[in-house]
């Protein structure tokens, strides 16, 4: 496995590079600044199969680092493991949301570290197939209900903030702390008219509308630590941290404001109209073997049942989803 470790600290790197090059496996190059890596990645023909980045580093952190790195064609898919001695919320969610696969916490074993590269490589290989929506994309005149994905296929729009790959959601989740889960909560969302959306959108209406939602959800909730996935079928889920207990009829008061408020439009102006089901939060199950499957299908259940009772967000009760002219 070719790996690039990058840390300002030449005992850090001395101290990678010596333990993975031990195991045999493992060919490391190392770099003391962001600016060095990225001429590394840009310069080396080979193409690396795993990033060590070191959250902390002056000019240009490992998290602007990561963020940059996901730039680049060659590494959109490659693991991105942070190091850091930082295990608050708020910085690991920023890590996600700028790309990386998974962090490790200094200090760390050899063992530990080695077992995290090879899942963080076996899951990003199976999520490399994963669609992904760019801003190019975001920004065409597509067919009404001509897609690249399925109607309940998972897809990944690039460059929403708070909005992450749904195996970095899982790692997100299973790596709090026990000692923390009780500020640890877990929603689901759902845009109800979704399948009147895909077939009567086009691929950028159909992102315009899950990315409001998703702006909306995250004005709502207003917790920095926030991140969400999209798991197909115009449903989101989320996991967050907060000290109190998050008022939750205020939470849906705020987010059908924010999608009246800032509602994206049709190509042809009209406004597109977006029912959403935001079911309450769940606390997530203690045991960290089972604790992304189980806690992501309770909630997920929970905004099934949570959907017909008719408590349902929605941003223009007047008029019917179609696409409608602009002067119509």
């Amino acid at each position: 496995m070719k790996i690039l470790a990058v840390d300002d600290d030449p005992i850090i790197l001395d101290l990678i590079n010596t333990t993975l090059a031990k195991t045999g496996s493992c060919d490391v190059t190392t770099a003391s600044s962001g600016a060095e890596a990225l001429k590394l990645l840009s310069t080396t023909p080979a193409i690396f199969d795993c990033l060590l980045l070191d959250v902390e580093m002056p000019v240009m952190d490992g998290i602007d680092l990561c963020a940059e790195i996901r730039a680049l064609p060659r590494y959109l898919y490659t693991p991105i493991l942070m190091l850091t001695q930082r295990t608050d919320a708020r910085a690991v969610g920023q890590a996600f949301v700028a790309g990386a696969t998974d962090y490790i916490t200094k200090p760390f074993e050899v063992n530990d570290r080695l077992g995290r590269l090879r899942v963080a490589k076996r899951m990003m290989e199976k999520t490399a197939n994963a669609t992904r929506i760019s801003v190019q994309d975001m920004k065409k005149r597509g067919v009404p209900g001509a897609h690249c994905f399925e109607e309940t296929e998972p897809f990944y729009i690039v460059g929403i903030s708070q909005l992450v790959l749904p195996f970095s959601l899982g790692t997100y989740l299973s790596q709090q702390s026990r000692n923390h889960l009780d500020q640890c909560y877990v929603f689901t969302a759902t845009i109800n008219n979704f399948e009147q959306l895909y077939h009567c959108g086009s691929t950028r209406e159909v992102c315009l509308a899950l990315k409001a939602a998703t702006k909306a959800i995250a004005r709502g909730i207003d917790r920095p630590n926030l991140l969400m996935s999209h798991s197909g079928g115009g449903t989101l889920l989320g996991v967050f941290m907060s000290a109190q207990k998050p008022n939750w009829r205020a939470v849906e008061s705020a987010v059908r404001k924010e999608i009246w408020n800032r509602g994206p439009r049709y190509d042809t102006g009209a406004k597109i109209n977006i029912s959403l089901s935001l079911a309450r939060p769940i606390q997530p199950n203690a045991s960290p073997t089972q604790r992304v499957k189980k806690t992501f299908d309770r909630a997920l259940q929970r905004v099934e049942q949570h959907r017909p009772e008719g408590r349902v967000l929605k941003a223009d009760l007047a008029q019917p989803l179609h696409r409608l002219s602009a002067n119509a």
